[in-house]
């Protein structure tokens, strides 16, 4: 070999890339060491390559090499030269393999990182060396309400609550300064204008130098956290800041919890009574009758309020005035019960010594001024605690004046003694009646419970005081009363406010004539009196038969016949004014006049129905129906078998209907009284489906025979894809609960193409037809033709 080939030879064993010549045919015909061991090959001149054949240009270019030990990269530079008198090609590789392992290492942690930024529930950012932020996530937008554009640099700072932003920035200064990691609480203002809070968190990222390259974090929204923070700090105040005593127990009646004035009260700690029945507090001064009494009538109500003498830890008793209230869940099951107490030691003790002199009135006996100041602050804390209301009125009476002036003083006072022991008498237990001073006095109404009530007693007190007195004297003599009325809170929320606004409302009604009551708003006292006016009038209306049936006929949907009709009840006064029912109908279940109009319904119903029989008239069933009062409170099994004897209305043509919420009042109870009634033979069906809050575990045990859908999910069919989903579901459980369905108010040809669409079995509604009196309904019946 010459000596210049030997040197080349050295000198290319020497270098680290590898260098190799070969053939057109890829056979190599020179190789340096790098080469073999770059390809791990012993010896490979004479071995053909399994790598492209360069062609007749100089290439660079990035290849695989399978070798026994696995895939490596390398850097090929290839180009053409003449070997030893031959066409060939030199091919020089380099080992890149720890490169692109590197690269592919990179391109998979970015890929993971781009893949969990998009799924991450916390917001996730990155700076750069400067703080200054160039990458968002999705989640981080949708928490901050800005956009990816406001995002980088330092525009993050303009979507910071502003009461936050100078204290955040400045941590995250301080941070970037000593390269320390970012941790706060703090809100970000969202372009909705809700506020977030969020917990922010960021490390730096350091290059091996120890020079900062960026921060990486997240944002997470604690804005719910924060808000079930507040809402049970503020709840844990008002528990342990209240005066009176609060225990809290399991519906098996085992303490779990009290407050601080329970134990300032009672002497035992928490840790004392915790797990423990409230008997422990028993005084023994309460035979078991009055604990059987207590829990009856909370078993019945929910709640029960009364005077208990209870033991303090020392064995001290004392008097309190407690509070229980059941705690239900959704099911309507016993969870909790409530107790609030307050310690009326002294108030007993105030009442013994001082009961006429400072508190009462010594002519009336009545509470004074200063015990009714004392009672009515008491229920306002009562009422704003249970968020109940409550009234005051002021009464002051007419022409006593004259009775004083007439028959001197000592009449007077007589006649104030009796009006005192009227308004005692006429008044709940728990109400209040005060004498001011003169001829005025003012009554305390406690727990009212709308605003038209308090005008019943009212108008009540008018009448009872404007009856003949009949003095010890022998004098009879006539008086009458103004009252104004004051709600609390709508009135006032303090003592002083109720008394100046009552007593305001007192001296409009004395203005406007005497012998009347007035409500501080003109819209209450318009209203009141409108619906005391209404409730003379009823129960006139029905002595003097003035209530009418009127029917609107149901159609069944397939043949369009008519094969029953609903009876409703209208009233028509002697001068021909039709009032519509929602005027009265809610008049008559509070007055507890709608038993008496149910009745008559459907005894006037049935009444009907035989004579359209007598007559010929193809047989109709007739639906009617049943107040919740009639239904749970009247014997309504046996007025209906009465009225069915009575009348010889064949049982089968009569349908009752119930609303949800009667059926639901006492589940049980509803059960039994249907089963009776479907003994009799007539058709039972739920009225107003989907408005009240009805068991489908009870509803399936009812034994219903009609189903029927009100019309607020028929009346934007078909424009509210919601009220058809909700109806087609209705139709279709019925249908598997063997039901009838009736929908009600249907008004276009539209709505009863869709309710035919889902089988639908009956409608009624403008559509065919108005509730019609009688003679109208017989006329309709003969015009009638199936569509």
């Amino acid at each position: 070999m010459p000596q210049t080939l030997k040197q080349l030879n050295l000198v290319l064993d020497t270098i680290t890339d590898g260098v190799m010549v070969v053939d057109p045919q890829g056979f190599v015909l020179y190789a340096n060491q790098a080469a073999e061991q770059l390809l791990e090959r012993g010896c490979l001149i004479g071995q053909s390559l399994a790598i492209p054949i360069p062609n007749d240009k100089i290439q660079f270019q990035d290849i695989n090499l399978i070798r026994p030990s696995g895939i490596a990269w390398a850097e090929m530079r290839s180009a053409p030269l003449q070997w030893e008198g031959a066409a060939a090609y030199v091919i020089a590789l380099r080992d890149i393999t720890a490169r692109k392992q590197a690269e592919m290492a990179l391109q998979e942690s970015e890929l993971l990182f781009h893949t969990l930024s998009k799924i991450a529930p916390v917001g996730i950012f990155r700076t750069n060396q400067l703080g200054e932020c160039d990458y968002v996530n999705h989640r981080w937008c949708e928490i901050t309400g800005l956009p990816f554009s406001k995002a980088h640099g330092s525009g993050w700072e303009s979507g910071l609550f502003a009461e936050d932003r100078d204290r955040v920035v400045a941590e995250w200064t301080r941070n970037l300064a000593t390269l320390q990691p970012f941790n706060m609480q703090y809100r970000f203002q969202h372009a909705d204008g809700s506020l977030r809070w969020v917990v922010g968190r960021a490390d730096p990222e350091l290059d091996d130098a120890g020079n900062l390259c960026g921060y990486v974090g997240t944002i997470t929204d604690i804005s719910d956290i924060k808000a079930n923070e507040e809402r049970l700090s503020q709840a844990a105040a008002v528990f342990e800041s209240t005066r009176e005593g609060v225990m809290i127990t399991d519906a098996e009646r085992h303490i779990l919890m009290v407050n601080k004035a329970f134990t300032e009260i009672t002497g035992y700690g928490n840790d004392e009574v915790v797990g423990k029945n409230p008997s422990i507090l028993s005084s023994g001064r309460h035979a078991q009758a009055f604990y059987r009494e207590m829990w009856a009538s909370i078993a019945s109500t929910d709640h029960w309020q009364g005077e208990i003498w209870n033991r303090r830890k020392n064995g001290e008793l004392y008097p309190e005035l407690l509070s229980i209230s059941t705690i239900r869940n959704l099911d309507g099951n016993i969870t909790h019960y409530v107790g609030v107490f307050a310690d009326i030691t002294k108030l007993k003790a105030s009442e013994k010594e001082l009961e006429f002199l400072a508190h009462h009135d010594p002519l009336t006996k009545l509470p004074n001024r200063m015990l009714f100041l004392s009672r009515l602050q008491h229920n306002i804390e009562k009422a704003r605690r249970q968020e109940t209301t409550m009234a005051v009125l002021m009464l002051d009476l007419d022409r006593f004046k004259d009775v004083n002036d007439s028959f001197g003083h000592l009449a007077g006072d007589d006649l104030l003694q009796m009006v005192a022991d009227r308004l005692s008498a006429r008044l709940r237990s728990i109400d209040t009646v005060c004498r001011l001073g003169g001829d005025e006095f003012v009554v305390l109404l406690e727990e009212v419970l709308h605003p038209e009530a308090v005008a019943l007693v009212a108008t009540q007190i008018i009448n009872t005081l404007s009856q003949t007195w009949r003095l010890a004297s022998g004098h009879e003599v006539r008086i009458g009363v103004s009252v104004g009325i004051a709600l609390f809170p709508d009135h006032g929320t303090s003592p002083d406010e109720l008394i100046q606004h009552a007593d305001t409302a007192l001296y409009q009604a004395k203005n406007e004539g005497r012998n009347r009551f007035k409500y501080f708003s003109e819209d209450l006292t318009r209203a009141a009196r409108e619906r005391i006016d209404i409730e003379i009038r009823l129960r006139q209306a029905i002595e003097r038969g003035e209530l009418r049936v009127f029917f609107q006929p149901q159609i069944h949907i397939d043949s369009g016949e008519i094969v029953g009709a609903e009876a409703l009840v209208r009233w028509q006064t002697a001068s021909g004014e039709l009032i519509p029912p929602l005027r009265f109908i809610p008049i008559a279940e509070e007055t507890g006049l709608i038993t008496a109009i149910g009745n008559w319904v459907l005894r006037e119903t049935c009444r009907q129905g035989k004579r359209w029989l007598e007559a010929g008239l193809k047989p109709l069933r007739l639906a009617v129906n049943l107040s919740p009062q009639q239904f749970l409170h009247s014997d309504i099994s046996d007025v209906v078998a009465k009225i069915l004897l009575e009348t010889g209305f064949p049982a089968d043509y009569l349908e009752l209907e119930l609303t949800e919420s009667a059926l639901m009042k006492r589940e049980k109870e509803a059960i039994e009284i249907l089963r009776q009634l479907h003994t009799l033979g007539v058709h039972l069906a739920i009225d107003d489906f989907g408005t009240g809050y009805s068991s489908l575990a009870y509803l399936k045990l009812f034994p219903m025979d009609v189903l029927k859908i009100d019309k607020s999910f028929i009346e934007d069919i078909p424009l509210n894809n919601d009220d058809m989903e909700i109806t087609a579901t209705i139709i279709a459980m019925a249908k598997t609960l063997r039901m009838r369905v009736v929908a009600e108010g249907v008004e276009t040809a539209a709505q009863l193409a869709f309710l035919k669409s889902r089988q639908c079995d009956l409608y009624q509604g403008y559509l065919t037809s108005t509730p019609l009196p009688v003679a109208v309904f017989e006329k309709f019946l003969s015009d009638y033709r199936p569509h």
